[in-house]
């Protein structure tokens, strides 16, 4: 049931991230979209693990991997939002 409830949050945020763009026009060439669904892939890992270390009962274990990885994801997605929306503004400025 929880493994539902993680992919139904991670595709929702797919979702409006998807939505967002669309409604400000900006276009994704086909790399973007491939690092975007990795990304959403890699968040939906990352719950995934935190998740089954919390069943197994590791606490620590849990938070030490959700730390490491959460900060990946984080950096991730910052380069990402950053690549897109960079090249965005300098297309409507030209």
């Amino acid at each position: 049931m929880v493994n539902i409830i993680i992919g139904a949050i991670t595709m929702a945020g797919f979702l409006l991230f998807v939505n967002y763009f669309y409604k400000k026009g900006i276009r994704l060439s086909w790399w973007e979209w491939v690092l975007t669904i990795s990304e959403f892939i890699f968040i939906l890992f990352l719950f995934s693990v935190i998740y089954g270390f919390l069943a197994e009962g590791a606490i620590r274990a849990a938070l030490v991997n959700g730390v490491i990885l959460g900060m990946i994801v984080i950096v991730w997605g910052v380069i990402l939002v950053r690549f897109i929306l960079s090249r965005s503004k300098l297309s409507k400025n030209i």
